[in-house]
């Protein structure tokens, strides 16, 4: 299964899970009140920092040592043992902290969520380990299955939970026994394939020690990222409350499809860009992330123009008009999407530099921290989202700081500039005519999909006549569109 069709099909599943968690935030948040959708978001806030936060990079270490040591079930066994001890030291962490975690997040109601916060940390750590290990040996059709399946499982169950006027903490124990069945499929894969390895493969001696030497670094720079990525929510939470919370939460978030094709894209690339440092070519990453960049972007930018000029009818038509507060905050946080083309990690990963990405990570979350106080001062929530955007770019450009220094080439080398600026110039273009349409006096939702059709064939067809992509990353595209849309691609 080549590279393409490994990314969409990952890319297909993991979409299920956004597009099911966006759309059960557009349900919770007409349905709750924003104090309790509030709370609702402050448990998860604390359940996804927790998940990435203690795991010692462990799951990522998994693309560098799978393939190559000899012990193969040892090393699988050892990975899942130590992550499950981990997930029960984080849980009973949170569980006895539940009191300093509601002062920190000014809701005394997390306290009497406690042990439903303790449950969810508990079972969705491990999970962290299935799509590593499944993309590693090449089950991407049964990772994509039993995502998915689940993905679905978990719409399907919070929605109908709605429909029986579910509270948040029957909401949320429901959610923790969908990770708990999860956590019965991981550990039959896991297993399965470890059993399955025999003795004496060709390969390296595998320590526990080497692994930890390794994924460590990484480790920590996920949890100073994680801390980072939720720097501006924390400042926000312990100064507003659970209601300007919700309001904030809303407009700063990510688009679900960009974070998954960047993540998923880097690491199926990931054994390539090690295999080409290993053997000395420079010029093969080079030219496969450049690629990639491309692609990303083509995709990337006029999504950030199309949703920064549509946000004044989006947001109130997603989420009613008790969010109208969000709409400038979505519009400065979509920003951050010009500089998400990569998660520019990844050479470092892939060269071995792992304690780089330590030492960006530090420096970002130090200047988030600084950044968001500072300009909250000034300009209230307003601040965080700006302090958030600038922080990212920062970040972004010290990885190319260190990449350009690694490879030993230059910073006009490193990113395909003309092609960048080719797919935003057409995203800008595109842009233009739908901000008169803005104020049509029309069904909202028409005159969000006339400006999307508008905004669509204008930048097609600058796409197809600039210099964005190359010939052949223009004939990917092209396999994987219908027949009758192929022309769309030059």
């Amino acid at each position: 299964m080549n590279i393409s069709t490994q990314l969409l099909i990952t890319t297909i599943s993991k979409t299920t899970h956004s597009i099911s968690i966006f759309a059960l935030s557009i349900i919770l948040s007409r349905y709750f009140t924003k104090d309790d959708y509030g709370t609702y978001l402050h448990v998860q806030l604390i359940v996804n920092f927790a998940t990435w936060a203690f795991l010692l990079g462990l799951p990522h270490s998994v693309y560098y040592f799978l393939p190559r040591v000899a012990e193969q079930k040892k090393f699988i066994f050892m990975t899942l043992s130590v992550i499950v001890i981990i997930s029960l030291s984080t849980s009973l962490f949170v569980f006895y902290n539940a009191s300093s975690l509601s002062s920190l997040l000014s809701n005394p109601a997390l306290i009497d969520l406690a042990y439903i916060i303790g449950l969810m940390v508990l079972f969705q750590i491990p999970l962290s380990l299935f799509e590593p290990l499944m993309i590693t040996v090449g089950k991407i059709k049964e990772f994509s299955q039993v995502e998915i399946f689940f993905n679905l499982g978990l719409f399907a169950l919070i929605s109908a939970a709605v429909l029986f006027n579910a509270d948040v903490s029957e909401i949320l124990m429901l959610t923790a026994v969908l990770y708990s069945l999860r956590n019965a499929i991981l550990i039959y894969y896991a297993s399965k394939i470890a059993l399955s390895y025999i003795k004496d493969q060709v390969g390296e001696a595998y320590s526990f020690k080497q692994q930890l030497d390794y994924s460590l670094p990484i480790g920590l720079s996920m949890g100073v990222m994680e801390l980072s990525r939720y720097t501006d929510r924390i400042i926000v939470s312990n100064q507003t409350n659970p209601e300007d919370f919700a309001v904030y939460t809303r407009g700063a978030m990510e688009i679900p499809v960009v974070s998954i094709l960047a993540n998923t894209l880097d690491n199926l690339m990931m054994p390539k860009f090690v295999e080409s440092y290993k053997n000395k070519r420079t010029d093969e990453i080079l030219h496969s992330w450049h690629s990639m960049i491309r692609l990303m972007a083509v995709f990337i930018y006029p999504c950030c123009l199309f949703l920064i000029t549509s946000a004044s009818l989006l947001i109130p038509a997603l989420f009613s008009d008790k969010y109208i507060g969000s709409i400038i905050i979505f519009q400065i946080y979509t920003l951050g999407l010009l500089t998400r083309i990569s998660t520019f990690n990844v050479i470092m990963r892939a060269i071995g530099k792992t304690k780089i990405i330590l030492w960006i990570s530090l420096f970002s979350i130090l200047l988030n921290i600084y950044l968001t106080i500072t300009l909250m001062e000034l300009w209230g929530l307003l601040g965080a989202p700006i302090a958030t955007v600038v922080t990212t770019a920062m970040m972004r450009y010290a990885y190319l700081i260190g990449i350009t220094y690694y490879l030993k080439v230059k910073m006009l080398q490193v990113i395909p500039w003309q092609a960048l600026a080719h797919s935003l110039l057409a995203s800008v273009i595109a842009s233009l005519p739908v901000i008169f349409l803005l104020d049509a006096d029309i069904n909202i939702w028409v005159n969000l999909l006339v400006m999307a059709i508008i905004f669509s064939a204008i930048y097609i067809s600058l796409i197809r006549k600039n210099q964005s992509l190359t010939i052949q990353e223009k004939g990917l595209i092209k396999d994987y569109l219908p027949t009758r849309l192929k022309w769309l691609i030059a």
